[in-house]
């Protein structure tokens, strides 16, 4: 077992599931440092209302598919995409915060709707001198939408990571068990 798995694995004792146990592995859509969701300077992000995750400063020109699985939406400034995976959930990333106001320049997409993507696959390439002096950050974010499966809970560690190689969150999803005693 890795150093990270079995870190986590300790975070919180028994009570927290097994990174291993989780029903989707995400990989990090940029390279750069991870930082917690909260630290994200959109209340949109930072209070969760689409969903949870993390996000990063990045620290290169392209963002990647966290996970296999097909683009089911792409935002028309290039700013941004959902991919659904195998399981259902539907993870979105988004570069930079303000980027909603461009009209695609600096941004070029690499898929189109209803292309599949393997993980790693390189979907949105950034032109970062053109675009970083017309954002109000750079800081890019990887959600999982809560309405698109239903999430019990996500975890996700800090630091540094690799884009399309770094394990960085993990998706749990109810179980039909949990969901029953749940309602």
């Amino acid at each position: 077992m890795s150093f990270l798995k079995k870190l986590l694995n300790h975070i919180g004792g028994n009570a927290t599931p097994l990174v291993s146990d989780a029903d989707l592995e995400l990989c990090a859509p940029v390279s750069g440092t991870l930082i917690p969701i909260d630290e994200v300077p959109d209340p949109v992000i930072s209070e969760r209302i689409a969903g949870d995750g993390c996000a990063f400063i990045p620290e290169n020109d392209c963002m990647l598919s966290p996970c296999d699985g097909v683009i089911c939406r792409l935002l028309s400034s290039n700013t941004a995409f959902v991919v659904r995976a195998s399981c259902g959930t539907e993870i979105y990333v988004r570069f930079g915060i303000g980027s909603d106001n461009f009209q695609g320049k600096g941004f070029t997409s690499l898929k189109k709707i209803g292309d599949p993507v393997k993980k790693g696959e390189k979907v949105i390439a950034i032109d970062l001198e053109q675009c970083s002096d017309l954002l109000k950050s750079t800081v890019t974010s990887m959600i999982a939408i809560k309405s698109s499966s239903d999430i019990e809970r996500v975890a996700s560690v800090g630091g540094k990571v690799q884009a399309g190689s770094t394990p960085c969150m993990w998706v749990f999803l109810k179980t039909k068990e949990n969901a029953n005693t749940l309602a």
